[in-house]
């Protein structure tokens, strides 16, 4: 920022020596004093305009009370150009002792003042400018971090939406257990204590595919627990795609909409299918179950994949990354994660 400042005063003290160089040429002013008295002028005003930056801050810019505003900077325009003037007369006179040559300044002076005062005017027009581009920037840039920091708030909502009713089953379970086997009561535990611990304090916005299936792995061992037979769980899993990064706990929801709806009212045994693999630069995530056509409906909110959607829209600004299929007793939930270099990419 300095030097943009410094190398904007060094152009323009150069424009204006070569200008009044020019000016007093014009006048039939000889070179030597041309440039000595252009030289001074100039470096004695330069130093003034260095003030002019927080005249520019003290006079705010009102649109209601504009006459006093342009009154003010006329008296301030008047009162720097009489000050420089006069300490240039002071400094040139004692410089240049000719008669000639000060009588041509007194009569000039007029238009130094003009001069004085326009350029006071243009300067503090960019001041003003420059003012309400570096306000404009930090009101943009202070918008940009606010919706950040609200998309990250609100990504760690979506995140941290943890199933209530999962945690109360388990506990239940776990107390029933307790009468009727406390070696499985006592795993339940440890694998809810184990589970909670790494759903809780996963902070971070992406994890490699492996460890969310190890998590969601531990959420099934949970509910194996709780329905014994009742469901069996297989997954295919492209291993290339095990070191690959999707959002943090994006999967959970899936399996517990799976259990949730297609274990909880089921009369037949439930098989739950995962399958992760690699699809036009996507890793396609599939989760599908096969549920009871005539058992009870278990009605739900849907928060479950309503919450993986706005994840999806918020992370990558798409609105086709989950798909939905209802065949017959089977249901299906696709899921499409962008490669972490195409987002990069994208993003450049």
């Amino acid at each position: 920022m300095r030097k943009k400042i410094f190398s904007g005063i060094a152009v323009w003290s150069f424009t204006f020596a070569a200008s009044l160089l020019i000016l007093f040429r014009g006048f039939g002013l000889n070179d030597s004093w041309s440039v000595l008295d252009a030289f001074i002028s100039v470096t004695i005003y330069t130093a003034f305009t260095l003030s002019f930056k927080f005249q520019a801050r003290f006079v705010e810019f009102q649109r209601n009370n504009l006459p006093r505003f342009l009154l003010t900077h006329f008296f301030a325009a008047l009162l720097v150009s009489a000050l420089w003037l006069s300490i240039s007369k002071i400094l040139l006179f004692w410089l240049i002792p000719n008669n000639y040559y000060q009588t041509f300044f007194n009569e000039s002076i007029v238009i130094r003042l003009v001069i004085g005062m326009t350029i006071y005017f243009l300067i503090t027009a960019f001041n003003y400018l420059f003012m309400y581009y570096d306000n404009y920037k930090e009101k943009v840039e202070n918008e940009a971090a606010l919706k950040n920091l609200i998309t990250e708030t609100e990504l760690k909502n979506l995140k941290f939406q943890i199933n209530p009713h999962f945690i109360f089953n388990s506990l239940n379970s776990i107390a029933a257990l307790t009468h009727i086997s406390s070696e499985k009561a006592s795993s339940m535990t440890i694998k809810l204590a184990d589970f909670m611990r790494l759903t809780l304090t996963n902070t971070k916005p992406y994890s490699l595919l492996e460890d969310e299936l190890k998590n969601c792995r531990m959420y099934v061992d949970i509910e194996k627990i709780r329905f014994g037979d009742k469901f069996t769980f297989e997954e295919k899993v492209d291993e290339q795609l095990l070191k690959e990064e999707i959002p943090s706990m994006i999967l959970q929801p899936l399996f517990e909409n799976a259990i949730k709806y297609g274990v909880y009212e089921a009369i037949e045994k439930v098989t739950i299918l995962f399958t992760a693999e690699m699809i036009s630069g996507y890793i396609k995530i599939t989760m599908e179950n096969n549920f009871d056509t005539f058992g009870e409906k278990h009605k739900g909110e849907g928060i479950g994949l309503t919450n993986i959607n706005k994840r999806l829209q918020i992370l990558y600004k798409q609105d086709d990354l989950i798909k939905i299929e209802k065949e017959k007793n089977i249901f299906r939930v696709i899921l499409l994660f962008p490669l972490k270099e195409n987002v990069l990419l994208n993003e450049a």
